[in-house]
């Protein structure tokens, strides 16, 4: 089912790469990134003016601490702590910084508090390379190395009983799930999920109360909702071809946040979608859940 609804609220904030957008109900705040912008955005919804903090570095995802306005990111050269509003921040463990052409991306907090982030290649110096890696922060200056070889890790997200964990690699327009133990983590062969088509490629992902997997999807401009069986559910339009991150929050946890991007958009294609890079809001008929605190930072 496509669903072509108008989004209720819509922030023209002209990202270049807006990206993790996250809901914390503790302050009744969206929070997302602007990766190439090294900007951190906060919104006090649904009225509030919009801000952005200007970070030290690329930051690619990030995560809840106890500690509300306080957070634990991946940033272009690791694992840092960073408060954006008190231009605090602390590299903790370094993961990338030696080698300038990986940043880091895509993250989330499994279940049990543990915040899990990706490398990927910009500039590969030997040709296209599957150098991404999949990290996990274990407190302090500690980050393990798990799954490796792809390109654009993305799509990070953990089912509601912790015990699946969905993972794709954009370029290769898959998304794969695997068994996920909480001590060691994603455990045996991957099994294909989802795939899309050439063309389309999956971004961030999040899991709603009813297990569903929501996923952005660059280049096809919508978002959509899987079952837990691969199967498509809805899908809903946007006005731009770049979604690039879900998240379901607000007071009632019932409004769908998309964030997108203007990057690699030509000047014909943004008269087109001038709204590329802006902030999306809808109203949907589905419960959200609670983002895990990180127990780590």
């Amino acid at each position: 089912m496509t669903m072509n609804i108008a989004p209720i609220k819509t922030l023209d904030v002209k990202n270049r790469l807006g990206e993790c957008v996250l809901w914390d109900a503790r302050e009744s705040v969206v929070l997302w990134t602007d990766i190439e912008s090294s900007l951190f955005w906060r919104w006090d919804f649904p009225d509030g003016e919009p801000q952005s903090f200007l970070l030290p570095e690329r930051l690619g995802s990030f995560a809840l601490t106890n500690r509300a306005g306080t957070y634990l990111g991946a940033f272009e050269s690791g694992f840092a702590r960073f408060t954006p509003s008190e231009n605090q921040f602390e590299l903790m463990a370094p993961v990338s910084a030696e080698h300038k052409h990986l940043r880091m991306n895509d993250g989330r907090v499994d279940r049990q508090g543990h915040f899990w982030a990706a490398t990927m290649a910009e500039q590969d110096p030997m040709g296209d390379q599957p150098w991404g890696t999949l990290w996990r922060h274990d407190g302090a200056a500690h980050a393990t190395a798990t799954l490796s070889g792809f390109k654009i890790p993305n799509s990070l997200c953990w089912s509601r009983d912790g015990g699946t964990i969905y993972f794709a690699d954009s370029p290769q327009n898959t998304i794969w799930r695997y068994a996920f133990d909480p001590h060691s983590g994603p455990v045996g062969d991957p099994v294909i999920f989802a795939q899309t088509d050439k063309a389309v490629h999956p971004d961030g992902s999040c899991i709603d109360s009813e297990d569903h997997v929501w996923n952005a999807q660059w280049g096809a401009g919508e978002v959509v909702r899987y079952r837990p069986d691969g199967s498509v559910e809805r899908r809903i339009k946007l006005p731009v071809s770049q979604p690039s991150c879900v998240a379901i929050g607000g007071p009632d946890s019932d409004i769908l946040f998309v964030t997108t991007a203007r990057v690699d958009l030509s000047e014909a294609q943004l008269l087109k979608q001038p709204l590329a890079g802006g902030l999306f809001a809808y109203q949907i008929d589905i419960k959200g859940i609670a983002e895990v605190i990180c127990k780590t930072a």
